[in-house]
């Protein structure tokens, strides 16, 4: 199987992304997903120039990088400008020859894990949504990016609930990015079975281990816990897959303060180390 692996930047979110960029070009990866934000700024600015666009691109291709996937800005497409910004993004992504944008549906729970949203409420949240991801689908038709929906409870929480929204938004052009540590944290499922119900939607893999019941916040290096990538890309392989495998985190039982450049140096190289492992197994 000839995925593509490859590492977010959000580990190194308190860092410079220059410094990101080092760490995961020096950890082995190949590939690289923005993470959201560094230093508190976001990584693409929503403002940036093309200038400022194609400036990024060197930089990632001067660390000897390939980017492969970025998030939609915070708030997604029901957020102030939602729809515009999350255009604005595509038009990014594709300058900078990334296939791939991370979302997710809106968030279920008034309180987490037990109070969900009235359903009234809840519908008109959904509806909302549907209704902007249907503006943001034609215009990533348009640039021919796949914006990529991420488990995160909701309306993308699981693979039925996923397989679900992808098939109502109905463009060849909104796929998924499985993540089988959220499904395995936020819904106490086995992933490896779960990924079977969105399988032939799946174009992308978020790598992020889980150990411990629904809720546990522990999530160690990928290959310690619980949940098991080789089994998820084994039911993606029929399907041709060859996307982007991208680790998320790493964090273990370190604490915030304990995460200093060089440890997440060790934990991305040790990542690597066992995504190249697995790839080997099934290749």
């Amino acid at each position: 199987m000839d995925f593509k692996i490859g590492c977010q930047t959000l580990p190194y979110s308190e860092l410079p992304l220059q410094r990101a960029l080092e760490g995961i070009a020096r950890a082995g990866f190949e590939y690289v997903c923005f993470g959201t934000t560094h230093q508190q700024q976001p990584v693409p600015d929503p403002e940036a120039s093309d200038r400022d666009i194609a400036a990024l691109g060197r930089l990632v291709a001067d660390h000897g990088l390939t980017p492969v996937m970025c998030f939609f800005p915070s708030g997604g497409p029901t957020g102030d400008n939602g729809v515009d910004l999350c255009r604005r993004r595509l038009d990014q992504a594709k300058a900078l020859g990334i296939g791939h944008v991370l979302a997710w549906g809106p968030w279920e729970y008034e309180s987490w894990p037990g109070k969900k949203f009235a359903k009234a409420v809840w519908k008109q949240t959904t509806d909302t949504w549907f209704e902007a991801m249907a503006a943001v689908a034609r215009h990533a038709e348009a640039v021919g990016v796949t914006a990529v929906l991420k488990p995160h409870t909701g309306v993308t929480a699981y693979g039925n609930v996923l397989r679900a929204t992808i098939e109502r938004i109905g463009s060849p052009n909104v796929r998924a990015c499985y993540d089988g540590g959220n499904v395995h944290f936020y819904e106490g499922l086995d992933p490896a079975l779960d990924i079977k119900d969105c399988a032939e939607y799946v174009k992308a893999l978020c790598i992020k281990d889980h150990r411990g019941l629904r809720g546990n916040p522990e999530f160690p290096c990928p290959g310690e816990g619980e949940v098991d990538d080789r089994a998820m890309l084994e039911v993606l392989k029929p399907f041709g897959f060859d996307g982007p495998v991208v680790v998320e985190r790493f964090e273990g039982p370190h604490k915030k303060a304990e995460m200093v450049p060089e440890l997440i140096d060790g934990l991305a190289a040790q990542a690597c180390a066992y995504l190249r492992r697995v790839q080997a197994e099934l290749t």
